[in-house]
Order: structure tokens, then C-alpha cells, then sequence
């Protein structure tokens, strides 16, 4: 049992650990234990809901996959992103602890992975040592990429707010919920699609998805000043379309903002390559 449990634990505790390493101004050890408990709590509510909603748009297995992607959107995909989503708007978004465009995808991840931890330890006692393994490099990153997307378009729409660019920030609120949900469904939808070419298909898919997202991640983390002083100074600027990006200074630097070593007279940080000029 105790081997078990751990299996169950150890993949989300190590995206936990690098999700978390990558911030380099660490957020408060309570919050996010709180955004983790808080992830894993609305399994309860998720089983209901899926329940409900699966009995209303239930397929049988040999539908086609159209059928089976919208009823995995419908009763699977959209429960756990919208309860997902609910955590770590109220809990992280609206937190006056978010003041870096990548806190928010530290939160949404850590919501993501609470989730993901009671879902794998049931899996996981449900099946075994197997199911463990297969979980670990397939549905523990992926419940992780979720989070990922989840907070990506977060960190846009805190950006859009402060730039008072009202419409791209409702619209990527809206996106926040929407590209997540839309991943967990092919996601699902594919694995479940009785077809032995899909099952190429959805490596190809998963090995992108997570390649993508953790791209994502270290695009984020280096963009961690102070999102009210540095949008208003334009450091920080969303293009057109709301995506963020950092505007290198003009002016004499003598420490990096990503990592702190010294880079006077360099248009590179010799430590973590962040482009400073």
C-alpha cells in the first residue's frame, strides 16, 4: 500500500518542486498549499458533476469520435477545468500576492496538480503499480500542461487589465477556461477512441502538448517583475493580441532582472542568457 501511495505522489511532487523552483521570487508556502488542498477538494463536487452531466451526454463506445470528443468536452474536460479554473481565479487571480505575470501559472499548476494527486492515488489503487507508471508520464504532465495553458491566458488578462485593454482581458479570461478545457478533451478523447492508430496520434499529442507547455514555462518565468510598475513604465507590454513579452531596457544594466549576476556592458546574462539590452 505504502509503495502504492507513493507512486501515486512522487510525479506530482516533482512538478510541484520544478513548477515552483522556476519562480524566482517564491510565493507564500501557505497560499499555494492552500491552492493544492483546494485542487484536490473539488474532486467531490467534479465526480457529481460529471455524473450528472455524463448521464445527460453519455455515448457508448463504439460512437464515433465526434460524439466522444463532445460528450468528453461536456461531462468530463469542462467540470474539472471550470472547477480548476473557479480555484484559481477567486483564490489566485483576485489574490493581491499575484503581482508577477508568472505567480499566476505557479497557482493554477499547483490547483491542477492537487487535483491530479487524488485522481492518480485512486487510479492508482484502483489498478496498481502499472497504472502508476503510465499515469506518471502521461496524465500527471498533462493535468499539469492544463494548468499551464490555464495560467497562461491569466497572466495575459491581468496584463490587458492594468494596460486598460478591457475586451482582450474578458477575452482571455474566457480563453483561460476555454484552450484548457479544449486540450483535456482531445486529450481524453483520443485515448478513449477505440482505434489503434489514435493511440500514435495521442503520443505524438501528449509528447507536444507538454513540450509546448513546458516552453510555456520557462518563456514566463523569466518575466518576473513587478507586472502594475512594469506595464505602467513599459517593461512589460501585451502585443495586439494580448500576448505578454518583456521590453529589454535601453539604459545602463547592471544586474540581471531574471537570475541577479552582474551584466554590466552585456547584452546577455552570462548565467541564465536573458536578453537585458
Amino acid at each position: 500500500m505504502e509503495v502504492l501511495l507513493v507512486s501515486a505522489i512522487i510525479p506530482v511532487a516533482l512538478l510541484c518542486f520544478y513548477i515552483y523552483k522556476k519562480d524566482r521570487h517564491k510565493e507564500p508556502p501557505g497560499l499555494l498549499i492552500s491552492l493544492f488542498i483546494f485542487g484536490a477538494l473539488i474532486c467531490v463536487p467534479v465526480v457529481i458533476g460529471e455524473i450528472i452531466v455524463g448521464e445527460i451526454f453519455s455515448v457508448e463506445e463504439s460512437e464515433s469520435f465526434v460524439e466522444i470528443f463532445i460528450n468528453a468536452f461536456l461531462s468530463i474536460a469542462l467540470v474539472e477545468e471550470g472547477f480548476k479554473w473557479l480555484v484559481t481565479y477567486y483564490r489566485g487571480y483576485k489574490n493581491r500576492e499575484f503581482d508577477e505575470v508568472y505567480d499566476i501559472i505557479v497557482y493554477s499548476v499547483f490547483t491542477s496538480l492537487g487535483f491530479a494527486c487524488i485522481e492518480n492515488i485512486m487510479y492508482v489503487f484502483s489498478y496498481g503499480l502499472t497504472t502508476a507508471i503510465m499515469r506518471a508520464i502521461t496524465s500527471v504532465p498533462g493535468h499539469a500542461s492544463f494548468g499551464v495553458l490555464m495560467g497562461y491566458f491569466m497572466s495575459k488578462a491581468k496584463v490587458n487589465g492594468i494596460s486598460g485593454q478591457k475586451s482582450l482581458k474578458s477575452n482571455n479570461l474566457f480563453l483561460s477556461i476555454l484552450v484548457p478545457t479544449v486540450f483535456h478533451t482531445l486529450f481524453d478523447a483520443i485515448l478513449s477512441w477505440n482505434n489503434d492508430s489514435f493511440m500514435i496520434v495521442f503520443i505524438i499529442f501528449d509528447i507536444a502538448m507538454v513540450v509546448y507547455c513546458f516552453l510555456i514555462v520557462k518563456k514566463m518565468s523569466k518575466i518576473q517583475q513587478n507586472i502594475s510598475s512594469h506595464v505602467k513604465t513599459g517593461s512589460i507590454k501585451p502585443n495586439k493580441d494580448g500576448t505578454v513579452y518583456y521590453v529589454p531596457t535601453k539604459t545602463v544594466v547592471k544586474f540581471c532582472p531574471f537570475c541577479g549576476r552582474n551584466v554590466e556592458g552585456k547584452n546577455f546574462c552570462p548565467q541564465c542568457g536573458f536578453k537585458v539590452k
